[in-house]
């Protein structure tokens, strides 16, 4: 059975899909209600959730900022975004970020029950069409044997500007635009497969090879790219930033949720897991040697931090690779970081709308890194720990004061006093008005 969320700040029709699903003959078990995004955000921590329905227009957190934040928590959970007329920009917008489908407010009830079921059904034969990898040796188009050497020889080399109109005929024009990064993925190919067996022939290594490079190839199809094998086991994915996403944070991000969605991929279809390395986004094809460069040193970080598989360049810092720091001072340093985030958390646990990205921020690193190191420190993730804060002032302001649920929702950070009760009786297993009973 599955788990759905529907978003929307208007409660008739958080409602109104949720009956529809609820009595559709689908395998559904539970349908969640969030009324913004941050409530929603709240779900995807504490349930398993397979499908998300969103509105687009929310305020304090609108539709493509919740798939972006959904994105950096589980990149292969599917979302639909539920538009009014005139929001087409907005819903192709999403899609590119990752949103599966868009339904035009209103929405009938066949429609959504066969978007649904479209979406679960295309889930699950997902899992079967990568799991036929066997048998497949066929490179992708772009990854000719022409092509995929000239590439290698440009990105380990240097580029001229006066060779930039050749490079660009000879690549068939595919990339268009000015704004360029690079992630280099390392597949671990000692052990893979639909079984998850030790690889120990070439065939099996080169079929699985094959099978990771249309997982990429699949996975990065929404953005202009170029997928070339640089080493033995290593590919590199030149990827085209849109012009219109260029600046602030949700670009970096855009690169993140694509090396997370690989990672995830190529662990859940053919069980291979991989490193990858992440360089800035610049502007140029002269620069696709330093992007290259960049994402060869950020996975050359990777090495020493193997239980993790995304390196983004910002986060490694230059400090630490010019003074070449020992496992110890590099811990150190990881731990003054993570002291660093709980100090930011604690002193604004209780603001509404408090997002994974501003406490990144506040200790200039990525999402997906901090939350790494936080959980690597700490043993739990960074909103468990904003939970648990939360909960137990909560709970105390519950014990100690006549405030009203409300008020104490309130004052904690939540939108309203039943969003409050319901992660309340998930953090503790009991209801609110049992907690004066039961004391301390």
């Amino acid at each position: 059975m599955v788990n759905i969320l529907v978003v929307d700040d208007e409660p008739m029709i958080c409602k109104g899909v949720a009956t529809i699903l609820k009595q559709s003959k689908l395998d559904i078990g539970e349908v969640f209600i969030a009324y913004n995004g941050f409530e929603a955000l709240d779900f995807i921590h504490l349930e398993k959730i397979d499908l998300v329905f969103t509105d687009i227009q929310m305020e304090k957190m609108n539709g493509i900022e919740l798939i972006e934040n959904i994105f950096m928590e589980d990149p292969s959970i599917p979302i639909v975004i539920l538009s009014a007329h005139g929001e087409f920009e907005y819903a192709q917008k999403a899609i590119r970020f990752g949103a599966k489908e868009y339904l035009v407010k209103p929405i009938t009830p066949p429609h959504l029950i066969a978007i649904t079921a479209k979406l679960l059904k295309e889930k699950e034969e997902r899992q079967q069409h990568f799991s036929n990898w066997e048998g497949k040796r066929t490179l992708a188009e772009i990854t000719s044997l022409e092509l995929n050497y000239y590439l290698s020889e440009i990105v380990t080399g240097t580029v001229h500007e006066s060779e930039v109109p050749d490079i660009m005929e000879k690549i068939g024009n595919r990339l268009s635009g000015t704004q360029y990064s690079m992630l280099v993925i390392k597949l671990f190919l000692g052990r893979g497969g639909i079984r998850d067996e030790e690889i120990t022939t070439m065939k099996d290594r080169s079929l699985l090879k094959y099978a990771a490079l249309n997982i990429i190839e699949e996975t990065a199809s929404q953005w202009n790219h170029l997928v070339f094998n640089t080493h033995n086991s290593t590919f590199s994915l030149l990827m085209q930033i849109p012009e219109e996403e260029k600046r602030g944070t949700l670009r970096i991000n855009q690169m993140l949720m694509v090396a997370q969605m690989i990672h995830a991929n190529l662990q859940k279809y053919v069980n291979v897991k991989c490193q990858i390395g992440i360089s800035r986004i610049r502007e140029g094809i002269t620069q696709w040697p330093v992007i290259y460069k960049e994402a060869m040193e950020s996975l050359t970080w990777g090495e020493t931090q193997k239980d993790h598989y995304m390196f983004y360049i910002e986060d490694i810092g230059k400090t630490i690779i010019a003074q070449n720091l020992t496992n110890t001072q590099v811990d150190e340093a990881n731990n003054r970081i993570v002291f660093d985030t709980k100090t930011y958390i604690e002193g604004h646990f209780c603001d509404k709308g408090l997002k994974l990205q501003d406490i990144a921020d506040s200790v200039h690193l990525s999402p997906n890194y901090l939350s790494y190191l936080f959980k690597r420190v700490m043993g739990l993730g960074i909103w468990d720990y904003v939970t648990q804060l939360r909960m137990e002032k909560g709970k105390q302001l519950i014990l100690t004061t006549d405030k009203r649920r409300y008020e104490i929702s309130e004052e904690i950070g939540y939108e309203s006093p039943e969003h409050f009760s319901k992660i309340f009786k998930k953090h503790f297993g009991i209801n609110i008005s049992e907690i004066k009973q039961t004391g301390p």
